[in-house]
């Protein structure tokens, strides 16, 4: 089982503020002609994610009424009932509904932080999320498109922060249901992008599962919430892509490049299709774009240097570790990536420096075994 990280904050910290947009202030988002008959799925309200059973709701009033738990802030007592539930919990990469999670004792990360936020619309606890930059897990690979998982933390507060978007309020619970030495804290986020990110989750499986409409569908309602989240902006144009609709997906690009703070992977991606239709100017300005794109999530560059290898781009490779490195430098596996992509192309110097560097920072038996062995093969060359 995974340990749940729980830190308990009392002091004022200031942190990233998140970005007021209002409807009225956006551009209006594109107009989508893809038709899709909406009467052959059921796409959930949110109420139904956080949404409790008659009898978790007894089960929890009981549990409140515990003469232990019934003295604590109102916070810790939902904290403590999570906790209880949380010992035997199965964390599997599920997207399940909050009722789902509690009966059935598994969920994954944003499972989880739904479970957390049900818990605390329930017993009316203030609460904010925070997105973490986390290396990335991927979770299945196939020809069209590779999935990974977001990672969000939880804040449950004793009273209400005074400054949304903020690290604020005095007495708060931090929760965390899988913490990694490497996580870095991102923004603050509220409600709405949070159920957008839950959308974007279900329209993965969907996805995966090859239901591409039923995919578009929930990232559709999604955007409702949040029109601006670039990561919903992106798959939506994805499946698009997928489905046939290719100025579609364009237009969903450009529309994202222009609203989102997000700007990584819908370049990348507004990349590849104009690549497919073989518009090379075009492509190319975007490329340069992305090289040249400044932008502090470590590990969407990182993605993106494994992209690169993969498609023998050991150029920009070369840049997207830098980047990633020099917001990450302790990560000790990208010195090693980055020293094999010196080496095909022919920078067995700065190769070795690299390696050196990965020597330094890493801690395994292993690691550093490997990382010898590729050391001496660049000083016999």
């Amino acid at each position: 089982m995974r340990v749940v990280l729980v830190l308990f904050l009392f002091t004022l910290i200031q942190g990233c503020q998140n970005r007021a947009n209002t409807a009225a202030s956006l551009p209006k988002s594109p107009t989508i002609n893809y038709f899709v008959d909406e009467t052959k799925y059921s796409i959930p309200e949110p109420e139904a994610f956080y949404s409790l059973t008659q009898k978790q709701v007894i089960e929890l009033d009981l549990f409140l009424q515990k003469e232990e738990i019934s003295k604590l802030p109102r916070h810790r007592q939902a904290f403590a009932f999570l906790q209880s539930r949380l010992v035997n919990f199965n964390f599997q990469g599920e997207n399940l509904f909050a009722s789902e999670s509690l009966a059935n004792g598994r969920g994954n990360c944003m499972a989880l932080a739904m479970l957390t936020y049900a818990i605390a619309e329930q017993m009316e606890v203030e609460l904010n999320f925070q997105v973490m930059h986390t290396m990335p897990l991927l979770l299945e690979v196939t020809d069209k498109f590779a999935v990974t998982s977001d990672h969000v933390s939880t804040f449950l507060y004793e009273s209400a922060p005074k400054k949304k978007g903020y690290f604020s309020g005095g007495n708060r619970i931090r929760i965390d249901y899988f913490p990694e030495r490497y996580d870095r804290g991102g923004k603050m986020i509220e409600r709405n992008e949070f159920l957008t990110m839950f959308y974007r989750n279900l329209a993965a499986d969907a996805m995966l599962n090859g239901e591409l409409e039923h995919a578009y569908l929930l990232l559709k309602k999604g955007r409702s919430f949040a029109p601006d989240y670039g990561p919903g902006i992106n798959m939506q144009a994805v499946v698009l892509r997928l489905l046939g609709d290719e100025e579609g997906a364009e237009r969903l690009y450009r529309y994202g490049l222009e609203v989102s703070d997000n700007k990584i992977t819908l370049l990348s991606n507004y990349h590849f299709l104009l690549s497919l239709q073989e518009r090379q100017q075009q492509a190319l300005a975007i490329k340069q774009r992305l090289l040249a794109l400044d932008d502090p999530s470590p590990y969407k560059w990182y993605l993106q240097a494994m992209d690169s290898m993969a498609s023998n781009d050991f150029v920009s490779a070369k840049v997207y570790l830098k980047k990633f490195l020099q917001n990450t430098h302790y990560y000790h596996k990208a010195y090693y990536d980055l020293a094999k992509v010196l080496v095909r192309l022919g920078e067995y110097s700065e190769a070795k420096e690299s390696l050196d560097l990965a020597l330094s920072y890493s801690e395994r038996d292993k690691d550093k075994h490997l990382y010898r062995a590729k050391r001496q093969w660049l000083l016999a060359l």
